[in-house]
C-alpha cells in the first residue's frame, strides 16, 4: 500500500535560539529545502516515525496543515522566499509494536497476508519489558510454555510450541541453532514465533511450530547506544551497540557494527543460583543499500552459571510444602559453562524487482560442559530427599548452507510469487556423559537442604557417544494471485535426513536414512485490502534422529508424522496502526513413538491431537498507547497409546488457557508507563494425569524517563506480587523450577 504523505512541522522553539550551534546545521542536512523564518520551519518529506519521535529539537508533526507560529513572541521574520510544498510518495511508516513483514525471504507476503499464525515481537517489545533473555522475551507469546532440563539434560530455551516440543526447532536469521545454551536479547532486533507444521521452511520438526531469531545488522546511520544496568538479587547488566559507516575508508556503501554484552545475577527467590554470561557480536556489511549485499557476522557468547533444577516433586503429582529458596544441589559441585561460536557469510543480489538470490553459509559450535544435581524421591514424612548428580562435555557443531531464490512474475492473469532453494546441511554431536555414585551425602533434608554439603561418592566415566548427520533439502514455495480478492499459497520440500551414531567404547554403530517429504496448501480470501480469511493445511516430521542422538531402541523407528489444521483471519484496523488476529487449529502427531515393554524397542504406535483458539493484538490503539498480547485456548488428548490408563488424558504441560498482555501509554513530561500479565492455567505434571501443576499470573510494570534527548532512564519491575509459582517442570515431574520472585530493574540507556 502507497500513501501519498504531505507534512509539515513546526519548530517549537525559536530558530534564533539555535544560532552559532549545530541544531540548523543539522536542520538544513535532513530536512533538505526550507522555508526558515525565525518562528517556523515548513518542510514537505518522506517522515519516518523514528525520526519524528527522535528529534532533539522538539518538532510537532502535522499532516494536515501548518500549525500557527507563535509569531507574537518571536522575534520578527526574516525575508525569505517560499517554496513550493513537494508532496513525496512512500510507504507507510510502521508503528513500534506492529510488525508487517517477517524476515526470510520464504515468507514471500506480508504477514497480513500470510496464512499461518506468526507472531513478531519487535525490539520496542523486548526493550519496553526489559526482556534480557529469549525465554522473557517468549512469555509474551500465548501457546509457548518452558520446560526444564531433562534429567541432567540442558537448561537451556527448551520450549513447547501448542502443545509439543520445539527444542530443535530454534533458528537464528533461518538457520538451525540446536545449540544448548540460554539465548541473550542484547543482538536481537525482533523474534519470530510461528505456529503450526512449519517443514517446508523449518525442515525437520517444527511440529507446533518454529522460532527465529533475528539479528541486528549493519545499517547506513552511525549509531552510539548503550545500556547500563542495574537491580536486585546482584543484577548488573551492560551493552552497546555501536554501528559506523565506512565512508571514511571510501566505502560508501558499507557499515560495520558491534554489540556487546555482559550480564550477572542471582534469581530472586532462590537461594545459591547465579547466572554469569557475556557476548560480542561483530558484523560488516558491502552494499548496505544493495541492490548487492555481503554481509559476514560472528557471534559469541558464554555463560558461567550455577544451574537451578528447581525442587524435588512428590510421586510427581504434587510439590512438598517447601521454601521456594531451597537449593538441592551441591555447591562446590554444581557448574554449567558453555560457549557458543557462530560465523556467517550472506551474499544477496536483486538483479530486479522481479529475481533476488541469496545464499547463506553459515558454520557454529555450542560446548556445554555442566555438573548438575537433579533433586528427586521427595519423601514429606522422612524430610529427606536425594540428590542425583551427573555430568556431560557436550559439543555440537555444524556446517549449513541455504540458497533462496525468490522471483516474481505473471501467468496470464496470474501474479506469482516463488522462492525455491536448496539446504545442505553437516551436524555432528559428540557427547561425554558422566555417572556418580550414590552415598549418604546424596541424602539431604527435604524441608532444609544444605548446599554446602560437599559431595563424598566418586565420578565415573560413561560412554561417549559420536553422532554424525547429513542433511539434504529442495523446497519450492509459490504464492499465486487471482485478482484482487483471492490467493493460492502452496509449497513442498524434501529432505534426506542421515544420522549415524557411534559409542567408541563398545563398538556400537547405529544408522538411519529419512526421506521426508512435506507440503503445505493454503487458500487466502481478502474482503477488503487490510483484512484476509484463510484456510491452510502443512505436514511435518519428527525422525528419531532429530535431537542427534540414535539408540538401538531407536534406530530402526521411522518419524512421526504431523498433520496441522487451521482456519484463520487478520485485520488490520485503525489506519493500518493496529493488528488483530485469530485462528481454530487442529496439531495431530499420528505414529507417534512408543516404546513396548521391556524398553528395548520403540514403534509407532500413538496418537496425540491439540485442538485451539488463537487471538492477537499488536499495535497502536492511539498514537500514544501501544498493545502486544494474545490469548490461547487448547485442549489435548492422548488418542492412541499402549499405555491403557494414559488412552484419553491430556498432554503434559500443555495449560488449556494461556494469556498475555503488555501495554504502555505515553504521558507529558517525558514520561512513559506501562504494564503487562502473564497468565498460565494449571497443567499436568505427566502424561498419567495424576497431579496438576497450579495456574498463575504474574504482573510487570515499567516507567521510563526520558532525561534528555538521547539519554533515557527506565525502571522495570518483574512479578510485582511476588507470586510464587511453577515455571519449569521436567517431563516426568520428577523436579519443577520456580519462576523468579520480585524483581527490579533500573536501567540507564543512551543513543547518539
Amino acid at each position: 500500500m502507497r500513501l501519498r504523505i504531505v507534512c509539515s512541522f513546526a519548530l517549537l522553539q525559536p530558530l534564533s535560539d539555535f544560532k552559532n550551534n549545530s541544531h540548523t546545521d543539522f536542520l538544513r542536512t535532513t530536512f533538505g529545502g526550507l522555508h526558515v523564518s525565525s518562528n517556523a520551519v515548513l518542510v514537505s518529506m518522506r517522515v519516518s516515525r523514528q525520526v519524528a519521535t527522535s528529534s532533539a529539537l522538539g518538532l510537532a508533526l502535522s499532516c494536515a496543515s501548518l500549525l500557527p507560529a507563535a509569531a507574537q513572541t518571536a522575534t520578527p521574520a526574516q525575508p525569505s522566499q517560499q517554496l513550493p510544498a513537494i508532496s513525496v510518495e512512500g510507504a507507510k511508516p510502521q508503528t513500534d509494536y506492529k510488525v508487517d513483514r517477517a524476515s526470510s525471504p520464504k515468507t514471500s507476503e506480508p504477514l497480513l497476508d500470510t496464512p499461518q499464525t506468526i507472531t513478531v515481537i519487535p525490539r520496542e517489545v523486548i526493550e519496553d519489558r526489559g526482556a534480557n533473555s529469549l525465554r522473557d522475551v517468549l512469555r509474551t507469546v500465548p501457546g509457548v510454555t518452558i520446560s526444564a532440563g531433562e534429567g541432567g539434560g540442558p537448561q537451556g530455551d527448551n520450549l513447547k510450541i501448542r502443545g509439543f516440543a520445539a527444542n530443535t526447532d530454534l533458528f537464528i536469521d533461518g538457520m538451525r541453532d540446536q545449540g544448548q545454551y540460554s539465548r541473550d536479547s542484547f543482538n536481537l532486533e525482533q523474534v519470530e514465533v510461528v505456529k503450526g507444521g512449519s517443514a517446508t521452511s523449518a525442515g525437520r520438526g517444527a511440529t507446533g511450530g518454529a522460532v527465529n531469531l533475528v539479528t541486528k545488522a549493519p545499517v547506513k546511520e552511525a549509531i552510539t547506544a548503550g545500556t547500563v544496568a542495574l537491580g536486585t538479587d546482584r543484577t548488573k547488566r551492560i551493552t552497546a551497540d555501536l554501528n559506523q559507516p565506512l565512508t571514511a575508508l571510501g566505502l560508501d556503501n558499507a557499515a560495520v557494527r558491534l554489540n556487546v554484552m555482559g550480564h550477572t545475577s542471582g534469581i530472586a527467590g532462590r537461594d545459591v543460583v547465579e547466572n554469569n554470561r557475556w557476548a560480542f557480536a561483530p558484523s560488516v556489511t558491502f552494499g548496505v543499500t544493495g541492490p548487492t549485499k555481503l554481509t559476514l557476522s560472528y557471534f559469541h557468547i558464554q555463560e558461567d552459571n550455577m544451574p537451578d533444577y528447581g525442587i524435588p516433586v512428590v510421586g510427581a503429582t504434587s510439590l512438598p510444602n517447601v521454601k521456594r529458596e531451597n537449593y538441592y544441589g551441591f555447591k562446590d559441585l554444581n557448574a554449567e559453562n558453555t560457549r557458543v561460536d557462530i560465523g556467517t557469510a550472506r551474499f544477496e543480489h536483486e538483479f530486479n524487482d522481479a529475481v533476488t538470490v541469496r545464499n547463506t553459509l553459515r558454520a557454529s559450535q555450542a560446548r556445554r560442559q555442566s555438573n548438575v544435581s537433579v533433586p528427586r524421591a521427595a519423601n514429606v514424612l522422612a524430610n529427606s530427599m536425594t540428590k542425583v548428580p551427573t555430568a556431560r562435555d557436550a559439543t555440537l557443531k555444524s556446517l549449513d548452507n541455504q540458497t533462496d531464490v525468490t522471483l516474481k512474475f505473471a501467468t496470464g492473469a496470474l501474479n506469482h510469487s516463488v522462492v525455491t532453494g536448496v539446504e545442505l546441511a553437516a551436524e555432528s554431536y559428540d557427547n561425554q556423559p558422566y555417572t556418580f555414585s550414590a552415598n549418604a551425602s546424596t541424602t539431604d533434608r527435604l524441608f532444609t537442604p544444605n548446599p554446602f554439603a560437599r559431595y563424598t561418592g566418586t565420578r565415573t566415566l560413561g560412554a561417549k557417544t559420536e553422532t554424525d548427520s547429513n542433511t539434504v533439502a529442495f523446497y519450492l514455495m509459490d504464492t499465486v494471485k487471482i485478482g484482487e480478492q483471492w490467493e493460492i499459497a502452496g509449497g513442498l520440500r524434501y529432505d534426506r535426513f542421515n544420522a549415524e551414531t557411534k559409542i567408541p567404547s563398545t563398538g556400537g554403530r547405529f544408522e538411519r536414512t529419512d526421506n521426508l517429504v512435506s507440503w503445505r496448501g493454503a487458500l487466502i480470501y481478502k474482503p477488503v485490502p487490510n483484512a484476509s480469511v484463510y484456510v491452510s493445511a502443512s505436514t511435518s516430521y519428527n525422525p528419531s534422529a532429530e535431537g542427534l542422538a540414535l539408540s538401538a531402541t531407536t534406530a530402526d523407528t521411522p518419524p512421526e508424522k504431523n498433520m496441522t489444521y487451521e482456519v484463520g483471519a487478520k485485520w488490520d484496523v485503525l489506519a493500518d496502526t493496529l493488528s488483530l488476529t485469530g485462528a481454530v487449529f487442529r496439531t495431530e502427531k499420528t505414529d507417534a513413538r512408543e516404546t513396548l515393554p521391556g524398553g528395548t524397542i520403540q514403534v509407532l504406535n500413538g496418537v496425540r491431537r491439540v485442538d485451539g483458539i488463537e487471538l492477537g493484538v499488536a499495535g497502536q490503539l492511539t498514537s500514544k498507547w501501544q498493545v502486544f498480547g494474545g490469548y490461547t485456548y487448547q485442549t489435548s488428548e492422548i488418542v492412541e497409546t499402549f499405555t491403557a490408563a494414559n488412552k484419553g488424558n491430556e498432554l503434559a504441560s500443555t495449560p488449556k488457557h494461556t494469556f498475555s498482555l503488555w501495554t504502555t501509554y505515553e504521558l507529558p513530561w517525558n514520561l512513559k508507563v506501562g504494564g503487562g500479565v502473564q497468565v498460565v492455567a494449571d497443567r499436568y505434571w505427566s502424561d498419567a494425569n495424576l497431579g496438576k501443576i497450579p495456574n498463575y499470573a504474574v504482573f510487570d510494570a515499567m516507567a521510563a524517563y526520558t532525561i534528555r534527548p538521547g539519554v533515557d532512564l527506565q525502571l522495570n519491575v518483574y512479578n510485582i506480587t511476588d507470586k510464587f509459582y511453577i515455571e519449569r517442570v521436567h517431563a516426568g515431574g520428577g523436579h519443577a523450577v520456580p519462576g523468579a520472585g520480585r524483581t527490579a530493574l533500573l536501567t540507564t540507556s543512551v543513543k547518539f
